[in-house]
């Protein structure tokens, strides 16, 4: 069981180093230009609104009404 656990952490890693090897020639392949607005522009309005759905969901998932009672 231990040998299927390490086989899929390095299948995850080695995904990971070939995803990165992606971006990475994707990078060279993008005008400058387009890649600084998509690093400055985009990408940042990206993650501000992931997180303010992450934090929007878990004041909700706080303030819920409980359906637990006591006795």
């Amino acid at each position: 069981m231990a040998a299927r656990s390490t086989e899929n952490e390095s299948g995850a890693v080695s995904e990971r180093q070939h995803s990165s090897a992606r971006s990475a020639r994707l990078g060279k392949r993008l005008d400058p230009d387009l890649k600084s607005w998509l690093d400055n522009v985009v990408i940042p309005a990206l993650v501000r609104e992931y997180m303010a759905e992450i934090k929007e969901r878990n004041r909700l998932a706080t303030t819920g009404v409980s359906e637990v009672t006591s006795d």
